[in-house]
């Protein structure tokens, strides 16, 4: 019972770190990759440090398995920087447990970063931590063995630690992934919400405006000019009516003026990033996603807030196009100092001379439709010193393509 006490400590331990990591996550509600990496990093230093720190090995003569689980969310979050560290301190504390042994330690764990580069995108998280477990129960076993007089005893406590771990680290590793998605999902589900809210304030300005304008109308039918009681009566009522009018079309033009906040910014990554958060969204309405981008930094000066917007309402677009075999490919291209995204859909297409109005204020074929959308989206491109531009085939694609100048020096 002591044993099952002292597992769920250590593991209550290990644990807080990683929780404090998810919390902060859904508090940011939108995290940048850089960010995220940091605070893992953070996170995992934690971790390592609480582990060392407060918990101590289950049976003597067997090292804490658990100062490798912070190594296994290092490779599962892909993050080079965490999984160096991780593997270090695990390296040091091996060394200082056994007091010898450094070269076979050092090893093994270059054998562990071997096989996360060959096999960890080709196999289960839960199969690579059983491959990650017995290597290492048997590499511990082989030391205990030469360093320690153990009895047979040893290789069931090793066994039974080894299991212990494996269990620890699948069930860590798919809360992590799985709160990650949640919230991936839950900011998609708000962007949409904003989205539609940004509609519903429009039909409310559309309505505004329609009322003043149909008053202006009833009395210009009622009106007789040769009646000079009645012109003088109704005139004023006009002009007050017009004047509402105007402030209204004044407050919502200065509400929706493009005002860019531009900074040097790598627009590969501010694409990885919204793909990264809305992956879960495709996923979720069974949208088949072809993607291919680089990991190269390219650097552009532009304001990453209504870019993201730009993004946002292709991809919507995108999406209310789509019909049966739903797919969406999006794909870059780097030419000479230009940088090209390109976002297509097996969508119903648009015809011609529909195409030749995309763009237009006002302009739309949706039955709800404002029309803004497209023609906001390529002012804040146009304000990047971009392009945007439409190509479609009926019933096969519609593909949009997002021209930046980068820039040459940074």
């Amino acid at each position: 019972m002591i044993i099952i006490d002292d597992i769920i400590v250590d593991f209550i331990h290990m644990l807080v770190p990683f929780l404090i990591y998810l919390f902060y996550i859904a508090y940011k509600k939108k995290i940048d990759d850089r960010e995220n990496d940091v605070i893992m990093i953070l996170t995992i230093f934690s971790s390592l440090y609480i582990i060392l720190k407060y918990n101590h090995p289950i049976f003597e003569y067997i090292p804490m398995f658990l100062v490798n689980i912070p190594l296994m969310v290092s490779y599962v979050k892909k993050n080079t920087i965490a999984i160096l560290m991780s593997s270090v301190v695990a390296i040091f504390y091996l060394n200082d447990f056994y007091h010898s042994f450094l070269p076979v330690i050092l090893i093994m764990y270059i054998v562990f970063y071997i096989l996360y580069k060959c096999l960890f995108k080709k196999i289960k998280v839960s199969l690579f931590a059983a491959i990650f477990t017995c290597i290492y129960s048997a590499v511990i076993t082989i030391l205990g063995l030469l360093k320690y007089n153990v009895d047979i005893s040893y290789y069931f406590k090793i066994i039974f630690v080894g299991i212990v771990f494996w269990i620890i680290v699948v069930n860590l590793i798919i809360l992590l992934l799985k709160v990650e998605d949640i919230l991936k999902i839950k900011i998609s589900a708000n962007d949409i919400k904003y989205d539609k809210q940004l509609k519903t304030t429009l039909f409310h300005i559309t309505h505004e405006i329609k009322n003043p304008i149909a008053v202006c109308k009833g009395y210009l039918d009622m009106m007789d000019p040769a009646n000079i009681n009645q012109t003088q009566k109704y005139i004023p009522i006009i002009k007050e009516e017009i004047s509402k009018t105007l402030i209204l079309l004044e407050d919502f033009l200065s509400m929706n003026r493009v005002k860019l906040n531009k900074d040097i910014l790598d627009i590969n990554y501010l694409l990885s990033d919204f793909l990264k958060n809305y992956k879960p969204y495709f996923e979720e309405n069974k949208i088949k996603t072809d993607i291919n981008i680089t990991d190269d930094e390219i650097f552009i000066n532009g304001d990453y807030n209504k870019l993201h917007q730009v993004l946002l309402n292709v991809i919507k677009n995108s999406i209310e196009a789509l019909k049966e075999n739903p797919m969406i490919k999006i794909w870059t291209k780097l030419k000479k100092d230009k940088f090209y995204i390109y976002i297509e859909d097996n969508g119903k297409g648009i015809t011609k001379d529909v195409l030749d109005k995309i763009g237009e204020p006002f302009f739309t074929t949706k039955t709800n439709g404002t029309g803004l959308g497209v023609s906001l989206s390529k002012e804040i491109v146009e304000a990047h010193d971009g392009k945007m531009k439409y190509e479609s085939i009926p019933n096969e694609y519609t593909r949009v393509t997002l021209t930046f100048p980068i820039l040459k020096y940074i």
